[in-house]
């Protein structure tokens, strides 16, 4: 019986995904091994950075009982969901600029990838890996949750659960299809471009942590759909702790992140084209960027 060429191909390149993750892995665990002194500093670093960002929503909350419609352990939850949907996200695309990819197009480091014997997909798929460096928002945010679930005193059931791991995948769908969909800008202007992936990664971080109600609803509509921050722990937070499975916590989600998903991939293969043609033009015959 003949082997069927599209299931080696799948098995293959699900094999080399693997293969790819365990390498990153280990290199990533080798900057833990070798320099301790730097992983303390950096592990210091990253949960002063990460509870820093969370404190003023936090503070206000407790100091005012709530805000924003959502009481002081509500509002503790949706920061955790934050750092943890941020942090998983993190880990997976945090290394080698994956995730700020607009640096890699702006700086003309595309090159370096269109030459490797791995598609570019694969590339971008497993690059960014770094489960130990890249951890410690993750962790962070894993533990305010569960403090947060404690306090609440939630009934945790398989569909909670489930709703749970749907929203994180919505909020590392929505960072990274907005950083490839807006990055992808640089293909066609690398030097005024080359920074707008980070831009707009802080600007979800800085806006996605406040909880929306009471807002005017044509701006809680925008927070919704253009400019998505209310579907990166807001919304999630509010479904998970009061409307559970209702369909439009469920449903708008999904739509607005297929829609940044398929624009991003659009723009970033428009984009590829023009960069396949006309490479970028930042570099002097010296090797210095302009």
């Amino acid at each position: 019986m003949a082997a069927n060429p599209f299931r080696q191909t799948v098995s293959r390149n699900v094999r080399d995904l693997f293969r790819l993750w365990a390498l990153y892995a280990r290199m990533d665990l080798n900057w833990l091994l070798q320099d301790l002194s730097s992983v303390i500093i950096v592990v210091i670093s990253e949960t002063l950075q990460n509870l820093s960002s969370m404190a003023g929503v936090l503070l206000l909350a407790v100091r005012f009982g709530g805000v924003g419609g959502l009481s002081a352990d509500e509002v503790l939850f949706m920061l955790g969901f934050y750092e943890l949907a941020s942090g998983i996200g993190w880990v997976l695309f945090g290394n080698y600029n994956v995730i700020h990819i607009s640096r890699r197009i702006g700086r003309g480091q595309v090159d370096h990838m269109l030459i490797q014997p791995r598609p570019l997909w694969m590339q971008l798929a497993t690059e960014g890996f770094m489960p130990v460096s890249g951890s410690f928002g993750m962790l962070i945010g894993a533990a305010l949750t569960g403090v947060a679930v404690s306090r609440l005193h939630l009934a945790l059931t398989p569909v909670w659960f489930l709703l749970l791991g749907y929203y994180l995948l919505i909020h590392m769908a929505l960072q990274l299809s907005q950083s490839l969909l807006y990055g992808s800008m640089a293909f066609w202007r690398p030097v005024a471009c080359e920074e707008i992936s980070s831009m707009i990664i802080d600007l979800n971080n800085q806006l996605g942590k406040f909880p929306l109600f009471g807002l005017p609803t044509w701006l809680t509509t925008l927070l919704h759909t253009v400019l998505p921050i209310g579907l990166l722990a807001y919304l999630p937070a509010v479904a998970l702790l009061r409307e559970l499975g209702k369909p439009v916590t469920i449903a708008l989600p999904l739509i607005v992140a297929c829609g940044f998903v398929t624009a991003a991939i659009i723009c970033f293969q428009k984009g590829l084209r023009h960069y396949e043609e006309y490479s970028c033009n930042r570099y002097k015959e010296m090797g210095h960027r302009n």
